[in-house]
């Protein structure tokens, strides 16, 4: 049966334990604008992948997620990986509660609990891009979703860094910066084989940042060409770049003009495979991979999701809005 309340799943752990600090606030803010709503918590990583696919298989459609974009990412995993109904059939809307808060920032959504609560009610809902990527390893071949960017070599590393950092308790700008400059004394540029939409490509790369929505990274616009609604991703690729070359073009991540540097390169495609003799670290929406070789696709309007503006979409598509009670 499905059910007409809102499911929320929260992450007490999200934005440093600002989650669980919060709970109370953000359960009275939903209660003072009359949403009627059942709320689960997560108890630990990847939690909320069960939990999601759980309650769409009980008969939940509308989800509000307080959390970051890590709990967004396992949100969508649990969507995807149930069979109750179509990913299409599920509407969802974001609290804000995380460090990076990078999705958000494409789709318009405040950075204030009440002002997000405001934009679920408002109701306007595009129907987003999710990016599907099949992770090959010589014993096992897995398949994650991703719903803002997914990141690879450099990108990969820095984010698995400030993961550790998070978990220490470290918030705010400085954990992504302490992340890259640990990050670059440590990392090694790889050569590598790479396909966009079949056509092969070779470099020693860097780095590498495949895009649906725009940010990462706490605010970095590493793909300023992503356009959620339009059935494509853009990737932007580093080649190997020396310490110079990164500081010079540091304010150009924030902006996104870093992509007219000599080392970058950019692409739009359907399908992205990237192949190399050592398997490289990988990361989607901020989560870390297992090592493989990997393959992106792009699956075109796949999830509602209610935004704040839509400035960043090609031509928002109007859905049924959610029934908000």
């Amino acid at each position: 049966m499905v059910q007409s309340d809102w499911l929320v799943i929260l992450n007490p752990h999200a934005g440093s334990r600002r989650g669980a600090h919060d709970k109370g606030k953000i359960m009275k803010l939903l209660k003072k604008h009359k949403i009627n709503f059942h709320m689960v918590t997560t108890d630990y990583p990847r939690h909320a992948i069960s939990l999601a696919g759980e309650m769409v298989t009980a008969g939940y459609r509308n989800i509000i997620i307080a959390g970051g974009d890590g709990t967004l990412n396992e949100v969508v995993n649990g969507v995807f990986q149930q069979s109750a109904c179509p990913p299409e059939e599920v509407t969802v809307g974001m609290i804000p509660v995380g460090t990076g808060n990078d999705w958000i920032r494409t789709f318009g959504i405040p950075d204030d609990y009440k002002k997000a609560i405001e934009t679920i009610l408002e109701g306007k809902t595009i129907r987003q891009d999710v990016g599907e990527i099949t992770i090959r390893r010589p014993t096992e071949t897995v398949t994650r979703y991703f719903m803002n960017m997914a990141g690879f070599g450099f990108d990969a590393l820095t984010a698995a860094r400030a993961n550790r950092l998070k978990d220490k308790g470290k918030s705010g700008i400085r954990v992504y910066v302490q992340s890259l400059v640990s990050s670059y004394l440590s990392h090694r540029s790889r050569r590598l084989r790479y396909f966009i939409d079949g056509e092969a490509f070779e470099t020693v790369l860097f780095s590498a940042s495949v895009g649906i929505g725009k940010f990462n990274g706490g605010g970095m616009m590493q793909a300023p060409g992503a356009i959620p609604d339009n059935g494509e991703f853009q990737a932007t690729v580093i080649r190997r770049i020396g310490l110079l070359g990164i500081l010079r073009n540091f304010t150009g991540l924030y902006n996104g003009s870093f992509i007219r540097d000599k080392h970058v390169t950019t692409h739009t495609a359907r399908q992205i495979i990237f192949d190399s003799d050592r398997p490289i670290p990988g990361e989607s929406d901020g989560e870390t991979l297992k090592r493989g070789h990997y393959t992106l696709q792009i699956l075109p309007g796949k999830i509602n999701v209610i935004y704040g503006n839509d400035r960043y979409f090609s031509h928002p598509t109007p859905v049924d809005e959610p029934s908000v009670k």
